[in-house]
């Protein structure tokens, strides 16, 4: 096994945030420009059905990469913290049943989706046509939720171990493959949204077979399932794994919501919508890759028992959002007459893109804290108050202000409703991460009052100075 140290427990804690958010920005736009670029050979087919299917289809299979997202969280905070404390035997063992949890909950999953298909996206609000095609697209691409599955928790553990750029050449080199085959299904074979769905599907096995083989060729972090051990690893996966997939899963919610009310301003309404969205990771790429650095960098520290750097990890976090959003925010605004004219939108969809770029991309400077927050939740085995964080945010604020913001102000209110429910929650989920951390960092109890809520809504074991934790 690899046995070089990972280096978050030293050096600039800075440098190793921004560092692996870079890293890992420049991987998810491999992958998040290439859907980008299915929105913009779409919309070069002239129909605004294909790219509202797609936007429909979108939506539902946000469901399953969130899904995705909560279960590689799980397996990466545990073995970042097994690795942190310098037992690399339990990180491998814990990464090997991290994999096995996720095929067991992925695979039934996929089946459902598959037979339930046309139900899940006309709940959306699409119908007639866009209906008709947004299934197909939906049914291919959501039958490789269990390869996508590997492929998250596979770079999660690559990041985890402090091969970050493994991870990201592993999505680069999947987002190329995808690049090369669109054009060549959508327009050389003729096939239209199958096409795109294949070339995803493809991209989704190239960086789970990658990452697979760095993690074995490099740390060996696949080894036999150990059948005496493995239950009590899935009972402190699924410690974590519960609340970070509700945490997760808030998402897709408010995103669906947000569909549905936007379906109900027509075809362009959506298809501007679907562009907003392909579009919107790519440019605010840096803070996902935020997200994926702050628990590597804050559980190896945990687990070195540093609790001082774990604040730290959340200072520079905050620090990065405002250096990364400024300057995109307002690239973005200089852009948006250019960006119209790329996707071909006119009328109410050119300016509903122009609002968005005009007023919405400066609020993802509140929404990155809680990127940040959240992580350093779970790296404190308390990601339950994630979970709390983004109820918040797409239930309790999201799905009112979107709601209020589509009836006085038509489809513009639903991106605005959208923003303000993430830059409020924003605000509360650094501000109390930050005030669990300095707790941390002063020896004092950050547990429950109540017992029966520390026990079925957390995974939590006693954090203080001087007392090594392990995963």
């Amino acid at each position: 096994m690899n046995t070089r140290a990972s280096g978050y427990t030293h050096g600039s804690v800075f440098r190793h945030v921004s560092g692996l958010s870079i890293t890992s920005a420049i991987g998810l736009v491999a992958i998040f420009a290439v859907d980008l670029v299915d929105v913009f050979f779409i919309a070069l087919l002239g129909h605004p059905e294909l790219a509202a299917a797609v936007g429909f289809a979108g939506t539902a299979l946000f469901f399953g990469a969130a899904i995705g997202i909560g279960l590689s969280i799980a397996t990466s905070t545990v073995v970042a913290q097994a690795i942190g404390a310098a037992n690399r035997d339990e990180a491998a063992r814990l990464a090997t049943h991290g994999l096995l949890f996720g095929l067991c909950l992925t695979v039934p999953l996929s089946v459902l989706s598959l037979v339930f298909a046309r139900e899940l996206i006309a709940l959306l609000g699409a119908d007639g046509e866009t209906l008709e095609l947004a299934v197909v697209y939906f049914r291919i691409v959501v039958a490789s939720l269990p390869i996508l599955g590997i492929g998250m928790a596979g770079t999660s553990l690559l990041r985890a171990v402090g091969e970050a750029r493994l991870a990201m050449w592993a999505t680069i080199i999947a987002g190329l493959v995808n690049a090369i085959l669109d054009p060549i299904f959508i327009f050389g074979f003729d096939l239209d949204l199958t096409g795109a769905a294949m070339a995803s599907v493809l991209s989704r096995c190239t960086v789970a077979g990658l990452a697979l083989y760095y993690i074995v060729s490099r740390h060996q972090l696949i080894q036999h399932p150990r059948p005496t051990e493995l239950l009590g690893d899935l009972r402190q996966l699924r410690g974590i794994a519960i609340p970070s997939l509700i945490t997760n899963l808030a998402g897709p919610l408010g995103a669906a919501y947000a569909t549905t009310q936007m379906a109900r301003f027509g075809t362009d309404a959506v298809a501007a919508a679907a562009v907003v969205g392909r579009m919107t990771p790519v440019a605010f790429a840096g803070l996902y890759g935020l997200s994926g650095a702050i628990g590597p960098v804050a559980s190896q520290n945990v687990g070195a028992s540093q609790p001082r750097r774990v604040t730290q990890t959340l200072q520079s976090g905050g620090l990065f959002v405002t250096l990364y959003v400024i300057p995109v925010a307002v690239i973005m605004f200089l852009l948006k007459d250019i960006l119209v004219d790329i996707f071909s939108l006119e009328a109410d969809a050119a300016e509903l893109l122009r609002f968005y770029c005009t007023f919405i991309v400066i609020s993802y400077w509140l929404y990155g804290l809680q990127l940040a927050a959240n992580p350093l939740f779970t790296a404190l085995r308390h990601p339950g108050y994630a979970t709390i964080s983004n109820i918040i945010r797409d239930l309790c604020l999201g799905i009112p202000l979107i709601h209020l913001g589509s009836q006085l102000f038509g489809a513009r209110g639903v991106l605005a409703g959208q923003a303000m429910g993430n830059m409020l929650a924003g605000i509360l989920a650094f501000s109390i991460a930050l005030w669990l951390a300095r707790r941390v960092e002063v020896g004092k109890n950050i547990d429950l009052p109540f017992a029966c809520l520390k026990r079925r809504w957390h995974y939590y074991r006693a954090l203080v100075p001087g007392v090594q934790h392990r995963g």
